[in-house]
């Protein structure tokens, strides 16, 4: 099997993943980074980074002229787009016209543009235009199999093995406080504030919190974006790991629903059908509906008695473990379905 694979081939990227565990499964990948090319593009110098943002120059063009070069040199049996922010959709009918098999997953949402990095008119544009879309989000997959006719597969995020730090919770010292890590929006400011209000203590950790008014906040402490060993160290430490979803994440999930638990991080978030169908609430993940009952979970979250905690935490990690949630896990599913894919051509 070749995968011509279009994505960021940058340290943080999730399609490095992929690229890791196809590889690990026999698949032949051309990782074609076309994100960074462009990212590095407009990042030069002031002059391109006008250039691009008013469109003038954006970069994309001999971006796209490479991809169809490189498929038609590599002549893969699937092209796996992630995103695809920086692929016209004349550059997706021309392949299609070429006879390649086409797939995207967007770990944003296509018709949901939050910010200049979640997406643009390329993507929007273009949903109608591959064979296969993998989702994450399962209201995403009926709309675009009941507008497009085109089918799609659940792919759910995950978290990686290789990049988890755990630590013996006989060695993690406690931090009785909620902790939030990511970055800033409106709705997430109004939360932090309203945990101020009713007096819990927060540590928050990202970037951009100091222009959003929170650290003056009673008990609101902001510090920067953690490493990744801090991250899964943090996890560990806080009593309660908030996680608080993007505008296009509501009803689903995100990266944050596997990786808290993955090390027996103790998850309030968001109630969705999706996440209650990967851990069973009140024993491995709390959630909540409304502002009141977020309210109401941190106080008793908070105040749980350590057994419970402990029980909490090692149940959590124990269905992260033996549940098939890893990236590893999600490449499987990603392998079986362009087989069949293939074969099916």
């Amino acid at each position: 099997m070749k995968i011509l694979l279009v994505g960021s081939n940058f340290s943080y990227a999730i399609e490095r993943f992929y690229v890791k565990y196809l590889t690990a499964l026999g698949v032949d990948i051309n990782h074609y980074p076309a994100p960074d090319i462009v990212f590095n593009y407009h990042s030069r110098n002031i002059f391109n980074k006008i250039l691009f943002k008013t469109k003038i120059n954006t970069g994309y063009k001999p971006v796209n002229v490479e991809l169809v070069r490189i498929a038609e040199s590599y002549q893969p049996d699937v092209i796996w787009i992630f995103k695809g922010m920086e692929i016209y959709p004349d550059t997706l009918k021309l392949l299609r016209q070429k006879k390649f098999r086409l797939a995207n997953y967007n770990p944003d949402h296509p018709f949901i543009i939050t910010s200049v990095g979640s997406g643009n008119k390329n993507v929007t544009n273009s949903v109608g235009l591959f064979d296969l879309h993998f989702c994450y989000h399962n209201s995403l997959r009926t709309e675009i199999e009941q507008k497009f006719h085109i089918p799609t597969v659940f792919l759910p995020f995950a978290y990686e093995t290789s990049d988890l730090v755990y630590t013996d919770p006989a060695a993690v010292q406690e931090i009785n406080r909620v902790c939030f890590q990511g970055n800033p929006d409106r709705y997430r400011a109004g939360i932090i504030e309203l945990l101020s209000k009713n007096g819990f203590g927060v540590d928050v950790y990202g970037i951009g919190w100091q222009k959003m008014g929170v650290t003056s906040l009673p008990g609101v402490s902001v510090y920067g974006i953690a490493s990744r060993a801090e991250f899964w160290r943090k996890n560990q430490e806080y009593r309660l790991q908030l996680n608080l979803f993007r505008f296009y994440n509501v009803g689903s999930h995100n990266m944050r629903t596997f990786e808290i638990p993955a090390v027996g991080g103790i998850e309030l978030t968001t109630y969705s059908d999706e996440q209650a169908s990967f851990f069973d609430e009140g024993k491995e993940i709390f959630f909540f509906r409304n502002n009141e009952g977020l309210i109401e979970q941190v106080r008793r979250i908070l105040e749980m008695p350590a057994e419970q905690v402990a029980a909490v935490r090692a149940a959590a990690r124990k269905r992260s473990l033996e549940s098939g949630y890893t990236f590893a896990d999600r490449a499987n599913t990603v392998f079986n379905t362009f087989k069949k894919m293939i074969a099916d051509n």
